[in-house]
């Protein structure tokens, strides 16, 4: 329509409008599905292709969610790679049986599960293989998620100890690490990891600390 006459609406009838917009954008439920597909797409183009390949218009193109939802939920790239560090956090933690083996087994099968679903594995090791242009990314994911899961460990441990179960003398943060690292070192190496794999990395790890 024109410029004049009626086809102008007047300003009280242009705020009514948008007010009224506004409320319905309010009362809109936000689809978190959408979310979580934004965030698994980022740990995906992050683990295959690292930090230089990705972008917001890359990310929605492999969430298969619309730029303009990107961009309406995080104003930028580092704090969309920030959401998706946090959503590699220890998103489950085992309930605590008081028992250090069933703790410790229970967190590590919780934590290999969630870094084979999540891609973190992969993620972590684009970051090693390019430290040098990743070192901040690869801060981001160690305050983020590594020293998280660690501090479970490790509160285990020394509850072990409190208890009487685990030796008072032993190196809770090199055990965490031993305890840990075998995931690691056995994902690289390509060890066979079958369902039981935790109990065993477990038991052998308790030989030696126990009381």
């Amino acid at each position: 329509m024109g410029l004049g006459g009626e086809g102008v609406s007047s300003p009280r009838r242009v705020s009514a409008v948008s007010g009224e917009g506004q409320r319905a954008r309010r009362g809109r439920a936000r689809d978190h599905s959408k979310d979580q597909a934004v965030l698994e797409a980022t740990i995906k183009v992050l683990a295959s292709e690292g930090l230089a390949g990705l972008s917001m218009d890359r990310v929605a193109a492999v969430s298969g969610v619309s730029k303009v939802t990107v961009y309406t939920r995080w104003a930028s790239k580092n704090a969309l790679i920030g959401a998706a560090l946090a959503y590699l956090q220890v998103d489950h933690v085992p309930k605590g049986t008081g028992r250090v083996r069933d703790d410790l087994v229970a967190h590590l099968r919780a934590m290999r599960q969630q870094y084979y679903e999540s891609g973190g594995m992969a993620l972590l090791g684009n970051c090693l293989a390019d430290e040098p242009s990743s070192g901040e990314l690869l801060a981001r994911i160690r305050e983020s998620t590594l020293l998280p899961r660690r501090a479970h460990f490790a509160e285990v441990l020394r509850a072990g100890v409190e208890r009487g179960e685990l030796r008072t003398d032993i190196d809770v943060e090199r055990a965490t690490s031993l305890v840990v690292g075998s995931l690691y070192a056995d994902h690289v190496a390509g060890r066979p990891m079958g369902p039981d794999w935790e109990e065993s990395v477990v038991d052998d790890l308790l030989r030696g600390l126990r009381a």
